[in-house]
């Protein structure tokens, strides 16, 4: 069983035990007539009244006592908040700034990158323009060295040519020769 459920039966039980619910009578609206005659109120009706505007009066003044402390606090707090959110602007704006130099200092890095690139460049195209130059030369006395290339090659292919021609007609010759020996002269 748990501990709330016997908790229970036993409150249950001290409540029957201290209560003699069987001589006491309920009646057909279901509570219990009065057995003991009404009491009678000898206090003045002002007497209560004052006493409870007193206590009234009491209350208001806690309860004014109260909001002062609250505001007090609030006024405190507010304070505290107003302070702690300038220092945080401040940190912000010392923060931003020192962003700001330093990207100012890229910028001056940047612009100093740039021309120094434009140099390069201008002094890449002189050398491209001198080994252009340089590189045309070049070509142009490798063509003449091609043609005379040529012209010998042209030369040799004849020289090749006449002596095919030459060794071919020494071997008809010779096949006449040998298969007609009496050829030329018979």
């Amino acid at each position: 069983m748990s501990e709330y459920l016997r908790r229970s039966q036993y409150l249950v039980q001290q409540a029957s035990s201290e209560y003699d619910w069987k001589s006491k009578r309920v009646n057909k609206h279901g509570t219990i007539p009065m057995t003991q005659p009404p009491v009678t109120v000898t206090y003045s009706l002002e007497e209560v009244l004052g006493q409870v505007i007193q206590k009234l009066d009491r209350v208001d003044d806690k309860l004014e006592t109260f909001r002062k402390d609250v505001d007090d606090k609030f006024e405190t707090l507010r304070k505290d908040v107003d302070d702690k959110f300038e220092t945080l602007r401040k940190d912000v704006d010392d923060k931003f700034d020192i962003t700001q130099d330093k990207l100012g200092s890229l910028q001056k890095e940047l612009v100093d990158l740039k021309i120094g690139q434009a140099r390069l460049e201008s002094e890449l195209k002189g050398d491209v323009k001198a080994l252009e130059s340089e590189l045309k030369g070049d070509i142009k006395t490798l063509d003449t060295k091609v043609e005379g290339i040529g012209k010998r090659l042209d030369t040799q292919e004849f020289i090749n040519r006449s002596v095919v021609v030459g060794f071919v007609l020494a071997l008809v010759a010779g096949g006449v020769k040998l298969f007609f020996p009496g050829f030329p002269g018979q």
